[in-house]
């Protein structure tokens, strides 16, 4: 009966209650509301959420939420504006600020928005919000501390101001210079030592407080919306983020490159994500009986079995017929040409690799090679320190025993890589993230846990294999 809330800057760690049954996660983004609900929580609370550098929490997977029965609720910052944006269908707004913005006091979507620091500094907050401002100024005229000019102009000054520039104290210096009285400047800045006014704090613990008196008793209505699921869902589906379980949020494809980078390994994985999908009911690729041949002299050429003695010696100990042995690397080949386009082939994926025994180490090496890219200032693949594309290609197919491709967006797209610039990425990532250093190191590292899994006894994998590497030319 877990809630989860998205909270950055508007509430200090020490702020947030801890007193029922909810996980505090970092300001909400695109993708993690679409994530979340794969793990049915009884309620998701939106209060701070970033879209300056990625993209924001798209509307469309909160209607998602809600259309399943999952409440959603906002307040104070990027949860009131898109608690007024979806009030009529449901998402539950919270507080003066989610208010002001329904009854069009308030219009702009800067009136909310702070810099504020990185997770890594508890989102400390470096602005000060104008609704804050607004709030404080109202306040303070209510006390007679300053009169209606005095404020109107203040707040044109603060208006005026960038977001990311705007903090109070710099506005009454900003008044003091444009000539407004001196007592009143004076009696503000005593004011505003004690008594500021925090309007976003305020709605964000209103929020919390009613989340918490409703928890459990959240009501599982049916949608009163129809939900149209388009090609962008699926694609956010198919190729967004998951919640990882400790407050992170992983890119699919980087969960899946994990395995993606180990050959014999994800063509297990991808055999067993087709699952029962087999060609032969549909109308096979017009190549396919070129490719059942050159998968067949690729097996043969693997196994030492090129010259015809020893061939049929070999098909004859596994009572196999010549044909009958074609048939199956023939299934095979046509389970390869299923390519679903745009990573539709992922979800599946994913559910094959979360029934593995390794499937919660494979999401730490993910988490753990995120942090450190971005650490290292790694993450963008065009910055400073990146290895030489020979270098890291050089390595990983020597790390992994892979005879090395002559075509590199042929061999990419064989393991499902969108194009070679996605491998390459993928592999100069894996490259520095096992090397420890960011720049050039000075030993060839090994993959970390990799495993050359050959499956002797397995001779659909021997097939596979076979079919795979008949995909890519080599060197």
């Amino acid at each position: 009966m877990t809630a989860y809330v998205f909270v950055g800057p508007t509430l200090a760690e020490e702020d947030r209650p801890r007193d029922w049954d909810v996980v505090y996660l970092p300001p909400v983004e695109q993708g993690h509301i679409t994530a979340l609900v794969q793990e049915a929580p009884t309620a998701i609370g939106v209060i701070d959420g970033r879209f300056h550098d990625v993209p924001a929490v798209w509307h469309k997977e909160i209607l998602e939420a809600l259309h399943v029965g999952v409440p959603v609720y906002g307040s104070a910052s990027m949860g009131a504006l898109r608690a007024v944006e979806l009030a009529p269908f449901g998402m539950r707004g919270i507080g003066r600020v989610f208010e002001q913005y329904l009854g069009g006091v308030l219009e702009d979507d800067d009136e909310v928005t702070v810099a504020h620091a990185g997770r890594e500094d508890d989102h400390v907050q470096l602005s000060d919000a104008m609704v804050n401002i607004r709030a404080t100024l109202r306040e303070a005229r209510a006390r007679d501390v300053i009169g209606d000019a005095t404020e109107q102009r203040l707040l044109d000054l603060a208006k005026a101001t960038y977001y990311s520039r705007r903090n109070l104290r710099l506005t009454l210096a900003e008044g003091r210079a444009a000539g407004l009285p001196a007592h009143e400047i004076d009696a503000l800045s005593a004011f505003v030592a004690e008594h500021s006014v925090d309007q976003k704090k305020c709605d964000a613990l209103a929020m919390l407080a009613v989340m918490r008196d409703e928890h459990g008793t959240f009501p599982g209505a049916e949608a009163r919306f129809p939900l149209q699921r388009n090609a962008f869902v699926e694609r956010s589906h198919s190729n967004g983020l998951i919640h990882d379980g400790a407050g992170d949020f992983l890119r699919v494809d980087a969960i899946l490159n994990e395995v993606r980078l180990r050959p014999a390994r994800y063509l297990r994985l991808r055999r067993g994500a087709l699952g029962t999908v087999v060609s032969r009911l549909g109308t096979p690729p017009g190549d396919a009986r070129t490719r059942t041949s050159a998968a067949l002299a690729r097996f043969r050429t693997i196994h030492h079995l090129t010259a015809d003695a020893s061939w049929r010696s070999w098909l004859a100990e596994r009572e196999y017929t010549q044909d009958g042995f074609t048939s199956l690397v023939e299934d095979e080949v046509l389970a390869r040409g299923h390519r679903p386009y745009g990573g539709a082939l992922n979800l599946p994926l994913l559910r094959a690799l979360r029934s593995d025994a390794d499937y919660a180490r494979v999401v730490r090496r993910a988490r753990a090679k995120k942090h450190f890219l971005a650490a290292h200032g790694l993450a963008d693949p065009s910055g400073p320190g990146q290895a030489a594309d020979k270098e890291v290609l050089r390595w990983y197919f020597a790390s992994t025993g892979t005879p090395f491709p002559g075509d590199i967006h042929r061999y990419a797209t064989s393991l499902d890589f969108l194009d070679g610039y996605e491998f390459l990425k993928a592999v100069r990532d894996e490259f520095h993230y096992v090397s420890g250093d960011p720049t050039t190191p000075s030993a060839v590292p090994e993959m970390a846990c990799e495993t050359r899994e050959t499956d002797e006894d397995d001779l659909k994998s021997h097939i596979s294999a076979a079919v795979w590497q008949a995909e890519w030319p080599t060197r």
